[in-house]
């Protein structure tokens, strides 16, 4: 479904900034600032799609050039703390096609030029992995506006105060409506509204739609921007983005519970657009955090109980089992057969047979488990088994992702080293000897940092290596097939233990632990 996101910064020199650098990197293009004599060289950096500039009506047409207008736009600014740029950067609606996005971004930045005067540039950039979502465009603006004869007056009413936040308002509610309008061109039925979830709530619960309530009053995630999406990238995992992961499972779990209740009690569910039931069940059966909501004087309560996680581990590596406070056997069932659907074809390229053959059975109701602590804890051992071979099948890919990842890093800190010499080859009148030494050592340390997260990352994606990980995998497979037999028998029939499934996967465990693998311990992470 479609995200609405929108943010509006500034740049300042106060803070280091450079308009000639944000333009450079922003569009992916070589931009020389002839007031420091610095060459930014962006030219290698992927993800952008397009770039294009807009400019007022009367401008003068040397404007529509990057390196131009962001030389003149440096040169009209004469204070040393000087706010020199302005960026408008939002959400692009992955369902829309290229051609209907870029017509989308440019038709917010022509409504931002018509109504303030500046100048701008806008920058379409696409998602950092393949099927990502995240399109979006940056529209860095001039601070002034542009006339037939060059820069005029600043625009003020975007500085702040209430003034500023109410034209901030306008943009935001700008951007919805655009959106709406392209994803509307294009007959998608999904849409995206720039108001608070607050707001959103509080307009359902005056319709007299709790459900719609209910959903919308969930608690928003944070942002994770650049510092922690690098992160994710990696494959490891951001404070940012396991805040994000504890509030949509708690937020799952909460709508799940709501969403049964008013089945159970024959109610009529009304679902706001873009929250339907099989998003709800996408998102539900995720977190150890119950929750139930009551309704009280046009308010939504929420109450917490913790109970125990599906995949609980202990620290020194073996899995906890599930108490009778713990998941239900319905549960654990719904989220085996999610899994399993996940993965199914890898679970054939794998022939992991049975274990099809019991989500298939789990799926249809031709296996339907007790609600006992014996079934249960042979469900949620499997379930464990399940993800753990989900985990070992991405855990190479994502090596050789880093791999190519500090590669390009390396690249970038090697041509910003290399630019430094060449520009900067000892203390000039910019920069006293002190500031020049210190810039010089915070480009060389990144160069060596680099220049190690390369080597580690290599050193991880040997031929070595992907066989160890290869080798893990197999005994993953191994211990899902023999727990799934053990499941299948124990529910067909009451002749052999349902302990024995626990036991088959808490055996696989340690056989692929084991220190003839030589897997290499894993230390926490700090962020």
């Amino acid at each position: 479904m479609a995200i609405y996101h929108a943010n509006v910064k500034t740049f300042s020199r106060a803070k280091g900034h450079s308009s000639i650098a944000a333009a450079a990197y922003r569009a992916g293009l070589l931009l020389e600032d002839t007031r420091t004599g610095q060459r930014h060289d962006y030219r290698r950096r992927d993800g952008v799609v397009e770039t294009r500039c807009i400019i007022p009506e009367h401008a003068p047409d040397w404007a529509l050039v990057p390196a131009a207008l962001w030389t003149e736009a440096e040169a009209a600014e004469r204070r040393k703390d000087s706010t020199i740029a302005r960026e408008f950067e939002f959400a692009l609606p992955h369902e829309l096609d290229d051609e209907q996005r870029s017509s989308l971004a440019i038709a917010v930045a022509r409504a931002l030029v018509d109504r303030y005067g500046f100048a701008a540039q806008a920058s379409i950039h696409s998602p950092g992995s393949r099927g990502g979502m995240n399109w979006h465009v940056h529209i860095l603006a001039t601070t002034r506006r542009l006339g037939p004869d060059g820069f005029l007056d600043k625009t003020r009413e975007l500085d702040g105060g209430p003034a500023g936040r109410a034209e901030v308002e306008w943009i935001r509610e700008l951007v919805a409506a655009t959106t709406n309008a392209h994803l509307e061109a294009a007959n998608l039925d999904v849409r995206v509204d720039h108001r608070s979830l607050k707001a959103q709530a509080d307009d359902a619960l005056a319709r007299g739609d709790l459900v719609a309530a209910a959903v919308l009053s969930r608690a928003p995630t944070r942002h994770l921007g650049k510092d922690a999406s690098a992160i994710e990238r990696r494959g490891e995992h951001s404070e940012l983005g396991e805040r994000n992961r504890s509030i949509q499972k708690a937020n799952g779990d909460a709508l799940d519970e709501l969403l049964a209740t008013f089945e159970q009690e024959g109610r009529a569910m009304q679902v706001p657009e873009g929250h339907d039931e099989a998003r709800a069940q996408q998102e539900a059966k995720r977190s150890s955090i119950n929750q139930t909501l009551a309704f009280s004087d046009g308010q939504i309560v929420v109450s917490k109980g913790l109970g125990k996680a599906i995949d609980q581990r202990r620290l020194d590596g073996s899995d906890e089992d599930v108490t009778s406070e713990g998941p239900s056997v319905e549960a654990i069932r719904i989220e085996l057969v999610r899994q399993g659907e996940l993965l199914r074809d890898q679970l054939v390229v794998h022939a992991l047979h049975s274990t099809l053959r019991l989500v298939n059975a789990l799926a249809s109701g031709e296996v339907v488990p007790e609600e006992c602590k014996e079934h249960r804890s042979a469900l949620n051992g499997l379930l464990i088994g399940l993800k753990r071979f989900a985990a070992a099948l991405v855990r190479f890919p994502k090596r050789l992702k880093a791999v190519r990842r500090s590669i390009r890093l390396r690249h970038m800190a090697e041509q910003a080293w290399d630019d430094f010499v060449a520009n900067h080859p000892e203390p000039g009148v910019s920069w006293t000897a002190r500031e020049w030494a210190r810039r010089r050592g915070r480009r060389l340390a990144a160069l060596e940092q680099r220049s190690a997260e390369l080597a580690a990352a290599q050193a991880a994606a040997t031929p070595e290596q992907e066989a160890i990980v290869a080798e893990e995998l197999r005994l993953r497979a191994e211990c899902l097939e023999a727990a799934s037999r053990a499941v299948l028998a124990r529910c067909s029939g009451p002749a052999e233990p349902a302990t024995e499934a626990l036991q088959t996967i808490q055996e696989a465990t340690v056989a692929v632990h084991a220190p003839q693998l030589g897997l290499p311990l894993r230390r926490p992470r700090l962020h």
